[in-house]
């Protein structure tokens, strides 16, 4: 049906790319009886969208970032990194923030808080990498580094976006 109807407006379906999956509430139950496993799980749009339960026990879909898209942003990172040897720290250090507040805007929604942690925690290491790279004397032990994140501050995530209240909002 699917290319038929793609047909109408000109336009192919691009079959490497395309598949059938069970999603959506009863994916769980109906591949349980079919004896496929857990339902599948699509990437769009940077995330990883998946089946999954609220508290309530209820069923959610879940969205956290696609692994794809978390090792590019951190090699990218490292990238910058490197590009940022000879710029005074304190450049650097707000240019970082600013990036981390980029991240947490795009990629800060429900169901996806640990992985929001894990980028801020490969940052924090790559930054102490970075300046104990800047000087050839010694290394920045952890306590140094901890002191200057206390008092120059890291971005940390806070707020999330919640994207059910945004969708019953709109309908």
């Amino acid at each position: 049906m699917l290319p038929k109807r793609l047909g109408r407006f000109s336009l192919e379906v691009a079959e490497e790319k395309t598949k059938l999956l069970r999603f959506g509430r009863f994916a769980e139950r109906d591949s349980t009886r079919c004896g496929e496993g857990a339902p599948g799980t699509f990437d769009f749009l940077g995330f990883t969208h998946y089946c999954g339960h609220a508290r309530s026990g209820r069923f959610k879909l879940k969205r956290r970032t696609s692994t794809k898209k978390l090792r590019a942003k951190l090699l990218d990172l490292k990238t910058w990194f490197h590009s940022m040897l000879t710029t005074p720290i304190e450049v650097v250090w707000s240019k970082l923030n600013a990036k981390l507040r980029g991240h947490y805007q795009y990629y800060g929604i429900n169901d996806n808080w640990p992985s929001l942690l894990v980028y801020r925690e490969r940052a924090r290491r790559m930054a102490r990498r970075h300046f104990s790279r800047r000087s050839q004397k010694t290394r920045v032990t952890w306590d140094e580094f901890k002191l200057y994140i206390t008092r120059h501050g890291l971005a940390n995530p806070t707020k999330l976006t919640d994207l059910i209240a945004l969708g019953r909002a709109a309908g």
